[in-house]
């Protein structure tokens, strides 16, 4: 009989066993632990409106030694995590997860800027903005 599956492998008859898949590190979400440490940590706030806000930790909090205790090597996903807050329901909307994306944060786009045309200029001036 072990010449029988011998020979079926041999002649490419048999399934070939394929090595399991196993995750990719950089796809893994971030853990209920980056989680909880941004909603407790989080000490920039960007209000978007309609209760809503966008908490982020700064590098300053993330270079702190409780934090990297708690997540250990995870600490450096802290930079690409953020959490959309809903205060009026206090419940986590969405969990924006920004790695992979190419972008470098030393340096400013010419789209982090704007200039208010003539027409802004007098409709803010009018309305008091």
């Amino acid at each position: 009989m072990a010449y029988n599956a011998y020979a079926k492998r041999r002649a490419g008859l048999a399934p070939r066993a394929t090595p399991a898949a196993t995750p990719r590190q950089d796809r893994q979400p971030p853990s209920g632990a980056l989680i909880n440490v941004i909603l407790e940590y989080a000490d920039i706030r960007h209000e978007l409106g309609g209760e809503r806000v966008i908490l982020r930790l700064s590098q300053r909090r993330m270079d702190d030694p409780v934090i990297a205790g708690l997540l250990g090597r995870e600490s450096a996903r802290l930079a690409d995590v953020s959490v959309l807050w809903d205060d009026d329901e206090g419940a986590i909307v969405r969990i924006l997860d920004d790695r992979g994306a190419a972008r470098s944060p030393d340096t400013r786009s010419d789209l982090d800027t704007f200039e208010l045309t003539e027409a802004a200029l007098a409709y803010v001036g009018r309305h008091g903005g």
